[in-house]
């Protein structure tokens, strides 16, 4: 390596078009493959150890090759003879057969193989019209009437083309489980996708934020009654009268208050003052749907629905509560959960979607229901899109911010130095996008237009760089996020958000810039600090958790605001608890 810590390693050249774009798709997410045979097709296929690299397989059209897990990777055999892999990387100029047992075969255009659990994995390359064949195989499985298909071809292709790139970090776009979209590696085109090739439904030129689920139980959820920073105008709630007739209609279930009382305080971390008594609905949504419990144990306190339904289903199975469209009844010793539907009720439902179908209505018009204001229209090409990296970090940005381009990697290192020994805890390459309008990132962080950059913990995305210079705060920035990147890896789940974004300020320098005299005294400083309604409250509750940082860092030293973050003590539980208190009264 040359001298000096900037080298630019290489410029992305133009992407194709999204209509014949490659995605990348994790199969066996959930359980692996007890082999994995490719069969090479027109042209010679080869699997090797590394792209390009010894040892090698090489396929004549027609060859088959099978891999199964061994001792520190994956053993192949090509006839009599075997190569063992740490990884096996298969290409070939034309699509080849991917088989798997069980159950599993389909034309790729890549491979990378590799042991996983009792057995084996691939990563593999396929275009975007198969992910959608691959999606209706698995999300669309239900469905029957060509309407219903060609309108979940949509939804699935608009949300692949949306989100692609959710598992970026670890190397692919999507997994195959319900996470992004249940996918099965198809055997065929899929005649839905054929006939609304390249297809995808647009808000105002953009693709949307294409949800769907199972039953809405006759009428859809609004997505920002949900996901508060995911509202939108084509999602909001919209009657349906066509998804009637299903076994998910209406459901009931009895589940003990002994056992809701062991959920609430093992999985949900609720400290009750007592016995369960009664658990029941205290606000709904526009849409009927359950939004906030209020818990009677000792003490009444109010929970969010959400997360109560997600925590029963963790413990006692995933179609326990169907759905938030329910009331609660005690009846002795129990809970009685009455309800409808089945999903989270945003954006396209498919037992609707399928009657509407059987009854003759077009898919556009199914869509049109479900989207209202969206338009179905071809999908446009992406812009060209360059990386630019240094030692430690991957820059990926659109031509027009090339100008802040090294400067950005420069403010990258230079805050990756400062961090002294807590560098470590970084990965040894962090990637980091920037976009060319501050809507783009919206779109695609779902964070809010005065957010200057987000973070999952291995990806940082920034506004564009144009915009953070002209603010005078792009080093800043990166160095805050670079910051964030460390200590996320350290946060103990017990400690909440605002001690995080409070330790942050406090370890980078930064100062809020408003008082915190003007929170919202009904909303927790976690609240607001996860779900902040506007700029300044954002600001005032930065403010408040940088004081209390500041405050704990005075009274315990420096060094213990490491410890509080790793291991949490219980008096340390308590100080979070009383700080929340103090700042309510």
């Amino acid at each position: 390596m040359k001298r000096g810590w900037l080298v630019i390693f290489f410029v992305v050249s133009t992407l194709a078009p999204a209509s014949a774009q490659d995605i990348r798709v994790e199969l066996f997410s959930r359980k692996p493959a007890q082999y994995i045979a490719l069969r090479a097709g027109k042209t010679t296929a080869n699997l090797c150890a590394a792209p390009g690299k010894q040892p090698c397989f090489e396929l004549k059209p027609g060859a088959q090759v099978s891999c199964a897990a061994a001792k520190q990777g994956v053993r192949c055999e090509l006839g009599g003879t075997s190569n063992h892999f740490g990884r096996a990387f298969a290409s070939s100029p034309s699509p080849f057969q991917l088989e798997a047992a069980p159950g599993a075969s389909g034309e790729v255009h890549a491979a990378e193989i590799f042991a996983g659990g009792e057995g084996v994995r691939a990563v593999v390359t396929i275009g975007l019209e198969t992910y959608v064949s691959g999606v209706l195989a698995g999300e669309g499985a239900t469905l029957n009437s060509p309407a219903a298909r060609q309108a979940m071809a949509v939804v699935a292709r608009t949300w692949a083309v949306r989100s692609r790139g959710r598992h970026r970090a670890r190397g692919f776009d999507f997994c195959s489980l319900t996470h992004c979209q249940y996918f099965r590696l198809p055997s065929d085109g899929g005649d839905a996708a054929r006939k609304t090739s390249g297809l995808v439904l647009k808000y105002q030129g953009q693709p949307i934020d294409a949800y769907y689920s199972a039953h809405c139980g006759g009428v859809t959820e609004a997505a920002g009654d949900v996901w508060p920073d995911r509202a939108a105008p084509y999602l909001r709630s919209v009657p349906d009268p066509y998804c009637a007739r299903s076994p998910h209609s209406s459901w009931q279930r009895v589940i003990p208050l002994a056992k809701v009382e062991t959920i609430l305080g093992d999985k949900l971390r609720i400290a009750l003052n007592g016995p369960l008594r009664n658990l029941s609905v205290v606000r709904t949504s526009a849409s009927g749907r359950a939004r906030s419990l209020r818990v009677e144990a000792g003490s009444s306190r109010e929970i969010d629905a959400n997360e109560f339904r997600y925590a029963v289903n963790r413990e006692l199975g995933w179609n326990t509560l169907k759905s938030s469209l329910y009331t609660v009844e005690q009846r002795g010793n129990s809970l009685v959960f009455t309800g409808r539907g089945l999903g989270h009720g945003v954006g396209l439902c498919q037992v609707g979607a399928e009657q509407m179908g059987q009854m003759g209505i077009a898919y556009e018009k199914i869509l049109a229901h479900y989207f209202p204001g969206t338009k179905v229209e071809s999908v446009a090409s992406p812009r060209r899109e360059r990386i630019l990296s240094s030692e430690h970090f991957e820059l990926i940005f659109p031509p027009g911010q090339e100008s802040w381009a090294s400067e950005t990697l420069q403010a990258l290192e230079t805050a990756r130095r400062q961090l002294g020994r807590r560098v470590e805890l970084l990965p040894d390459r962090v990637r980091v996008r920037t976009w060319e309008t501050t809507e783009e990132f919206i779109r695609a962080t779902g964070q809010p237009g005065w957010v200057a950059a987000s973070s999952n913990g291995r990806v940082i995305e920034l506004q564009p760089l144009r915009t953070l210079k002209q603010k005078g705060i792009l080093h800043l920035t990166v160095r805050h996020e670079l910051t964030h990147l460390a200590v996320h890896r350290l946060r103990d789940r017990e400690v909440p958000r605002w001690y995080e974004e409070g330790l942050v300020l406090y370890l980078t320098g930064e100062q809020a810039g408003v008082s915190a005299d003007s929170l919202d005294p009904s909303r927790s400083l976690e609240e607001t600090i996860t779900r902040p309604r506007s700029e300044t409250e954002m600001k005032a509750a930065y403010a408040r958790a940088l004081a209390l940082v500041r405050e704990l860092a005075r009274r315990r030293g420096e060094p213990a605001l490491w410890q509080v973050l790793e291991h949490p003590t219980g008096e340390d539980a308590n100080w979070f608890r009383e700080s929340e208190r103090r700042r309510a009264r």
